[in-house]
């Protein structure tokens, strides 16, 4: 037990407890291989006084001697280690040839450079100081003709000390997880902080890594600093499109934010400095700013900001533009994380399909394929269990419907160049040619796009609502209105259903609603639908030209109707 202890502290750099009383030691492998060259080197000297030379034996001794001690009083580097073990293997033939034949004293000293070697670099360190030894070996005795004996003597100690290196290797090699004990303790240390700084950010993800209220953040910031009466954030989302994160004011119609063309936006873009005009972005008297968001060498957003009743100066506007540098890290880290929790939702919803097709979407097929040759059978047999096997059959494709719309929903997302609209067009029309619906689409988009994170969630409450209409209203046609005028946006369902009952305990589908609006800082309106139905709606900001009250719902956006009745 305590070689084995003592053979962890020899291996390793850290003090371990070896000595009789208990107290700590710390061995290191360069102590011990120190400690095996002297206890060889006693052997030696030993065997120096009982040879037939021991003059010249004590000479060599000496040598090797002053070898052991320049291997020993420093630690070296991986190459002058393997330096010195050769330079040792070396001196041991030399001092071999000179104080014998087969029968020299100092032979076994051989055995020390190939088991430090082993020790501190592995088979490669003891394998080097043997070899070099046996060839060396080899070349003395064809070139001197020392005779048989002479070349089996040297035989048999290259093979000792190339098995004490492979031993040392090998129990370097068994004790370097225990031998490692800081570097686990320090790598588990450094998990433990990041892992305690990530949790109070996991229970604030709404709010902490959220870049539309870190956005806003910033808008309000710079308007209890800096008076202006018009600004936006525009970021640079998936398909190289701007989007704007977060507004202040109203009259932004005109801005031209291309960063491909002519204007300010793309000027700024470019050069990656702000840039001031002492006149409106639209032209009119007033003064403007544009400030890019970089972060290292790339540009990922720009705020713009605008005033009509005075200028802003040089040295204004370079507040301006160190308040937005020092948010740019905040608003690229939180936009940063929204990306990485969007692609991870959306594997785990592909996930979910693939389990859900693969698993009780396949076993109830075979139940049905089992039942239809029950119903077979039973046809001309018993007529009750025929009609109630047909029930069951029927009940069980319902099912298979069911679980296939369930699939396509989690399968459903918005492509990086399609849009919103796409995206809803695609699924209503999948569920008007899967059901008794017939579905009326209404889309109205402005070229420019809502932030990636807020057009999953309105696709994702679209979505349940029509499911909730498709499964519980008993309605013949469904209307779903989208207007998209960045960044505002009006999601409409509507349905000419049994109208609102009362909600089941275990029914989630609303409250799923209003969870999902709540991150996109809005409210989910449930209201009924006159002269029957419900009408569920989500609104973003002030939709241009779209009608966001309750009453008179059923008549408003009704021109340029999409109809998809069930084939």
């Amino acid at each position: 037990m305590e070689w084995g202890r003592w053979l962890t502290a020899a291996l390793g750099r850290r003090p371990v407890s070896v000595d009789s009383a208990g107290g700590a030691v710390s061995w290191s492998a360069r102590q011990v291989s120190s400690a095996v060259r002297f206890l060889i080197l006693a052997l030696l000297l030993v065997l120096s006084g009982l040879s037939g030379k021991p003059a010249t034996a004590f000479e060599w001794f000496a040598v090797l001697l002053l070898l052991a001690l320049l291997a020993s009083l420093r630690s070296w580097g991986p190459v002058w280690l393997r330096v010195v073990t050769v330079a040792e293997a070396i001196g041991t033939v030399v001092a071999v040839l000179e104080t014998g034949n087969g029968s020299s004293p100092l032979f076994p000293y051989l055995i020390a450079p190939a088991f430090a070697g082993g020790l501190s670099l592995g088979i490669p360190g003891a394998v080097l100081p043997a070899g070099m030894a046996g060839l060396a070996l080899v070349v003395a005795a064809q070139v001197m003709n020392r005779g048989e004996s002479f070349a089996s003597e040297s035989a048999t100690w290259v093979l000792l000390a190339l098995a004490a290196g492979t031993a040392a290797a090998w129990i370097r090699r068994l004790t370097t997880p225990a031998t490692n004990t800081g570097e686990v303790d320090a790598s588990y240390a450094a998990a433990y902080r990041l892992l305690a700084q990530l949790r109070p950010v996991a229970r604030q993800l709404s709010v902490g890594l959220d870049p539309v209220t870190i956005a806003e953040g910033l808008l309000q910031s710079l308007h209890a600093s800096f008076e202006f009466d018009r600004a936006v954030v525009l970021v640079r989302t998936g398909g190289s499109r701007l989007v704007p994160l977060a507004s202040y004011g109203g009259g932004r119609e005109d801005w031209d934010v291309d960063v491909g063309g002519d204007n300010p936006f793309a000027e700024a873009w470019l050069s990656q400095r702000e840039r001031r005009m002492m006149r409106q972005f639209s032209g009119a008297p007033g003064s403007s700013i544009v400030i890019p968001l970089v972060i290292g060498l790339r540009t990922f957003g720009l705020v713009g900001l605008e005033t009509d009743r005075r200028s802003l100066g040089a040295a204004e506007s370079r507040e301006i533009a160190a308040a937005v540098g020092e948010a740019s890290l905040r608003l690229e880290t939180a936009m940063l994380f929204d990306e990485v929790r969007g692609v991870a939702t959306a594997e785990e919803r592909r996930r979910l399909a693939r389990e859900i097709h693969d698993g009780i979407a396949q076993e109830l097929s075979y139940l049905g394929y089992f039942v239809d040759g029950l119903s077979a059978e039973t046809r001309d047999t018993d007529e009750g269990m025929h009609g109630q096997l047909k029930q069951l059959r029927g009940e069980i494709t319902r099912i298979i419907s069911e679980l296939r719309l369930s699939i396509f929903d989690l399968r459903s997302e918005v492509d990086v160049h399609g849009g919103l609209g796409a995206a809803l067009s695609e699924y209503v029309r999948s569920v008007g040619q899967q059901s008794d619906l017939t579905v009326h689409l209404s889309l109205a988009e402005a070229p420019s796009r809502l932030p990636a994170e807020t057009e999953a969630e309105l696709l994702r409450i679209a979505q349940e609502a029509i499911t909730n209409a498709r499964k519980h209203a008993s309605a013949q046609n469904l209307w779903v209105t989208l207007t998209v005028d960045p960044p505002n946006a009006l999601l409409r369902v509507e349905d000419d259903g049994r109208g609102l009952g009362r909600a089941r305990s275990d029914s989630y589908g609303l409250q799923i609603m209003r969870e999902r609006a709540r991150r996109l800082r809005t409210n989910v309106a449930v209201e009924p639908r006159e002269p029957n139905g419900t009408t569920v709606e989500v609104v973003l900001g002030t939709p241009s030209g779209a009608n966001t009250t309750m009453s008179g719902v059923a008549s408003s956006q009704r021109t340029g109707l999409e109809e998809m009745p069930t084939p």
